[in-house]
């Protein structure tokens, strides 16, 4: 008993040693010139700060913007030509004067150590003021959304019988692999029938990635209604964000306090049983975010005494799809997956 006491007090001691902070880039370390963006020929990766755990990946070649991301400051929400690539619809940052401007799979690197992990918080997003009038109306080389001329599907097409759609999906990795956990957001959406409810984002709008978990780098992937014969998207890929923020957990990555957690049943269509053991006394919080990242469900169990526990998530009122499970202390968490039916 003695050896169990000294291993508990040693992992309290090592618990309230861990730190964790949120880092955020809004952009605004870089001076631009009014309606400029960043270009450098050389195609040279862009990282804010030396103090910030992030690189943001750039390409150039033959005098054009090939992937990644770029700052700008860019305020222009009337010229919807491909020479106004870079402004975003909102007309200007979410806040502060620069935000940047992102290509579809543009990479975003994170610095880790073996006891200082990250995690993507979120970040904002919005439209580009190209790819809006480019959803809007179309282009020459895409459809408009909704058009009931069924043009490109041959022959006439009713609002909302085809699923018009452009969204973001978030992947991160870590150490080579892709995590199980993504989120995805919708930049547009003309699905459900009618015209009703079909909408283009055109101000900025948060996006939670905690669920995607502790990566080392993210991947944002557009993706649409609109493809060619290959399967290629044909909805411009650009899309423009502010406040990127991360959170990081410097000491023990893992809820080593917390063993044996499980899910069942899952996939569930009703209930969800949520078991784990306790090895310290721990403040949790056990909360349910759906894919695009929200929010859904809030627990904060009772932890007043070590070894196993269950709770019973109600998940009856959920709509069928995935949902995450994430397990924190304040500290460090851990995230499942699970389908509800």
């Amino acid at each position: 008993m003695k050896n169990v006491a000294k291993i508990l007090i040693t992992l309290s001691m090592m618990l309230s040693c861990i730190t964790h902070a949120q880092v955020t880039e809004s952009f605004e370390s870089y001076t631009l010139t009014p309606n400029f963006f960043y270009q450098d020929n050389n195609g040279t990766d862009w990282r804010p700060s030396t103090t910030k755990p992030m690189t943001f990946e750039y390409g150039w070649e033959n005098s054009t913007w090939t992937s990644g991301s770029v700052y700008t400051n860019i305020q222009d929400t009337i010229d919807v030509t491909t020479s106004n690539i870079y402004a975003c619809a909102s007309y200007t940052a979410y806040d502060g004067s620069n935000y940047a401007t992102v290509k579809d799979s543009a990479m975003i690197y994170l610095e880790n150590t073996p006891t200082f992990l990250n995690k993507v918080s979120g970040f904002f997003i919005t439209n580009t003021t190209f790819v809006k009038n480019a959803v809007k109306n179309g282009t020459a080389g895409s459809r408009k959304f909704g058009d009931t001329t069924g043009t490109g599907w041959g022959g006439l097409v009713a609002q909302g019988t085809y699923p018009d759609w452009l969204k973001l999906i978030v992947i991160g990795y870590h150490n080579g692999i892709q995590n199980p956990n993504y989120v995805e957001f919708y930049l547009a959406d003309y699905r459900p029938a009618g015209t009703i409810n079909d909408y283009i984002v055109s101000d900025w709008r948060y996006v939670n990635c905690i669920a995607v978990g502790f990566v080392d780098s993210l991947q944002l992937i557009l993706s649409s209604s609109d493809i060619n014969s290959a399967y290629k998207m044909r909805t411009p890929g650009y899309f423009s964000i502010d406040r990127f923020t991360t959170t990081n957990n410097v000491g023990i990555n893992e809820l080593e306090n917390i063993v044996n957690i499980t899910l069942s049943p899952n996939p569930t269509s009703q209930n969800l049983n949520l078991n784990y053991s306790t090895i310290s006394e721990s403040e949790l919080s056990i909360d349910v975010y759906d894919i695009s990242g929200k929010k859904v469900i809030s627990n904060q169990p009772d932890q007043n005494h070590v070894g196993p526990h269950q709770l019973i998530l109600n998940t009856e009122t959920l709509e069928a799809g995935i949902y995450f499970v994430n397990v924190s202390n304040g500290i460090s968490s851990k995230t499942i997956k699970f389908i509800k039916l």
